[in-house]
């Protein structure tokens, strides 16, 4: 037989079973509201660490395209020499060959130096070719090192460039100043009228002379500056008579015949007729200067498959193959005591590099010494043949329409 238990100590048992019962779901509740805190937290804090992870790993990519836009080569090392950052520059020298091998143990010598504490700089020359002068810099930092190298070989050649040119121009103006003054003082001290005429007649040279060699200057600045000129359809035949028409004198006075031989079929290029011109006289000018007396000088213009190539070619003294890299340089010539009798100014195959530059071509040389010198003009040709005026050949010279 059964326990009977009062109703009110049930109804207290039951009371306190709730009471337990209730406390122990409040704990539970407490508890997973605690543990979900923590993952929100937790997935809080991930996502700060993830975006912090991503702002680096930007920055970190914003920092390397920096450094691979720069042209020196950087390095940076940790304190143990051991290079954690290199730019683009800076690959060439990573297992490098040759020459770079130089530049790489360079480096590795100044890196030392850099992390003892000590600011170090070496300049190495390489020979090339190309010829190279490299500036090598170290600095220390608080946890390694930082490499520099700046290639200033560019820099080096416009330095020798800019002296070259002051130092020549200086010559070629004072020389025909000189003369000039010189031939007036004893002009005037002068009764004779013959020996009057013929110093007259020198200082006019001189004069002359100093005035080819400024407007040579004036048309090489004027090239220079127009380094995007309009390029247009321009007919080959109109160049080339433009540029004989103007040697023409020249040329009968030096007892030289200008042949200009017929392509066979109208060419064009595209670019501009003034600076073709000018650049096609200084080859012709050239070639006349360096040609004896009876010489032929031809002159032709041939396809070359989307280029014209416009070839001069003298038979004259030639020019020594030491002296072929050198002729389209300023005020370089390749016989002084020849120039000096011609009058030359020595600017005008730097004129024809310019103009070939402009137009996105090339001037090439050939020669052998005693047996003459083949200059080529190479231009990108244009589609169809021109006009008087410039114009395609298909188009009316008055109306511009086809």
């Amino acid at each position: 037989m059964g326990v009977v238990v009062p109703a009110p100590i049930l109804v207290l048992i039951v009371a306190v079973l709730i009471a337990v019962a209730a406390a122990l779901l409040g704990r539970l509740l407490s508890v997973q509201r605690a543990l979900v805190g923590e993952r929100l937290d937790t997935d809080r804090a991930r996502a700060e660490i993830e975006a912090d992870h991503a702002s680096a790993t930007e920055t970190r990519l914003r920092l390397e395209r920096a450094l691979d836009a720069i042209p020196q080569a950087v390095l940076i090392a940790d304190v143990d020499g051991r290079v954690v950052v290199r730019n683009r520059a800076a690959d060439s020298f990573a297992e490098a060959r040759h020459s770079d091998a130089l530049v790489e143990a360079a480096i590795d010598e100044l890196l030392a130096e850099a992390l003892e504490r000590r600011d170090a700089h070496r300049t190495i020359e390489l020979f090339g070719p190309p010829k190279r002068t490299l500036v090598i810099a170290t600095t220390p930092l608080p946890d390694g090192a930082l490499v520099i190298v700046d290639d200033v070989s560019e820099r080096r050649r416009l330095e020798a460039t800019r002296r070259d040119f002051v130092s020549n121009i200086s010559h070629e103006l004072k020389t025909p100043v000189g003369a000039i003054g010189l031939l007036a003082e004893t002009l005037l001290a002068e009764d004779d009228p013959a020996v009057s005429r013929r110093l007259a007649e020198r200082i006019v040279t001189e004069a002359f002379r100093l005035d080819h060699t400024i407007e040579d200057l004036l048309v090489l600045s004027r090239i220079e500056g127009e380094e995007d000129p309009v390029h247009e359809s321009v007919a080959v035949h109109l160049v080339m008579a433009d540029a004989v028409e103007r040697i023409g004198p020249a040329a009968e006075q030096a007892g030289i015949v200008i042949h200009e031989n017929d392509a066979g079929r109208p060419l064009a290029v595209l670019g501009d007729r003034r600076q073709l011109t000018s650049a096609l006289y200084n080859l012709l000018d050239n070639a006349v200067k360096y040609s004896d007396r009876g010489d032929i000088v031809d002159v032709t213009a041939t396809s070359a498959g989307d280029h014209v190539a416009i070839e001069v070619q003298d038979h004259g003294i030639g020019i020594p193959k030491p002296d072929l890299e050198r002729v389209f340089e300023r005020f370089y010539r390749v016989d002084q005591a020849r120039s000096r009798t011609t009058g030359g100014t020595g600017l005008g195959l730097a004129i024809v590099r310019h103009v070939a530059t402009n137009h996105a071509g090339d001037v090439l040389v050939d020669s052998r010494l005693g047996e003459g010198s083949t200059f080529t003009l190479v231009l990108p040709g244009a589609t169809g043949a021109t006009g008087a005026n410039g114009l395609d050949s298909s188009t009316d010279p008055e109306t511009g329409n086809a």
